[in-house]
């Protein structure tokens, strides 16, 4: 699908969307569900969206975290788009969240996004094929926790589960975070932000490291230079985009596609979620045309994609639940 038809699917599913949910789902959630769905290449089927959204509503603990509205949709929307029984699939997804919260994750919405992801990587539905994937992901976090005590919180969830599913030992893939986050120090201060880059590169698993960090700063400079200011939790972004290729390659394209999103009333406030709309649908586009990435560098990349659009979204649940809280008291 070209660029032109993505920009069209996504205002037609956005609106639809917007046209339900407007008063009871922020805006950014709205916009990275209609997203999803086009770059899945999933039909938007708001009946099913709506029984299912409910669904998860009814089945769901009255103060749980799923019952911010704007986690539910999502969630909701990523059953839709990639298994047949999305409500069965949801019970299994939610067995899979428990295990993850018994050896010690904590309740939140990053949890549920954990949790999805691990149950999308299983081979098989079994209690034996749970267990070692949520053990080894629970050791992968157990290791980022050691490297980073401070920095490391339920926001890295998503990110260990998809680290943890990485080929190699595990030592290795942590040494490799250790060196991305030293390395990058040269654009980007001590923090979150910085460890979620650092987690993204590893989870790249490239072999000439020197050359990743090169192009990860390359980049840097270059948005910098066309004046695209990415901010929190949206920088590390620019880790798929060196994932991908170098600027001469892509930026052209990105920059096309996120001028477009952005001269749009109801997207212009919200850049940052237009930049990240752009880099899916001209990297999406690129696989298609069997040009610059092959299919299974595409495929890290979407799962990264999802990670990254997961924090931006738990972000939003988390701050929609501490309004809900404080307006109750």
């Amino acid at each position: 699908m070209e660029t032109t038809a993505q920009i069209e699917r996504y205002v037609a599913i956005y609106e639809q969307l917007r046209k339900k949910y407007r008063w009871r789902v922020n805006n950014t959630s709205l916009m990275m569900l209609a997203g999803q769905l086009v770059t899945a290449d999933t039909p938007l089927e708001m009946n099913k969206l709506i029984a299912l959204n409910d669904t998860i509503k009814k089945e769901s603990s009255q103060f749980a975290y799923i019952q911010s509205a704007d986690l539910r949709l999502l969630i909701s929307g990523m059953l839709l788009s990639k298994f047949n029984n999305p409500e069965q699939a949801f019970e299994e997804m939610m067995a899979v969240y428990e295990k993850l919260i018994e050896v010690g994750y904590s309740r939140s919405p990053h949890a549920y996004i954990a949790a999805y992801a691990l149950y999308a990587s299983l081979e098989e539905y079994t209690d034996e094929e749970m267990d070692r994937h949520v053990a080894r992901a629970k050791s992968m976090y157990t290791g980022m926790k050691k490297q980073h005590f401070f920095l490391t919180s339920h926001e890295d969830y998503p990110l260990s589960i998809l680290l943890a599913e990485e080929e190699g030992e595990e030592e290795e893939l942590l040494d490799d975070m250790a060196y991305y986050y030293d390395q990058l120090h040269i654009v980007l201060a001590k923090g979150n932000n910085r460890q979620f880059l650092s987690q993204i590169l590893t989870y790249g698993r490239q072999d000439n490291r020197q050359l990743l960090v090169q192009n990860t700063v390359t980049w840097l400079d270059d948005l910098k230079t066309r004046k695209i200011k990415l901010r929190g939790n949206h920088l590390p972004i620019v880790g798929v985009l060196a994932l991908a290729g170098t600027p001469s390659a892509l930026i052209g394209e990105v920059k096309e596609v996120y001028d477009e999103l952005i001269s749009m009333k109801n997207f212009k406030w919200h850049k940052d979620i237009c930049f990240m709309t752009a880099v899916r649908f001209v990297l999406q586009t690129k696989v298609e045309e069997n040009n610059v990435l092959d299919v299974g560098l595409a495929s890290t990349i979407e799962s990264i994609l999802q990670a990254q659009q997961a924090a931006v979204l738990a972000a939003v649940s988390a701050g929609a639940a501490a309004t809900a809280s404080s307006s109750n008291n």
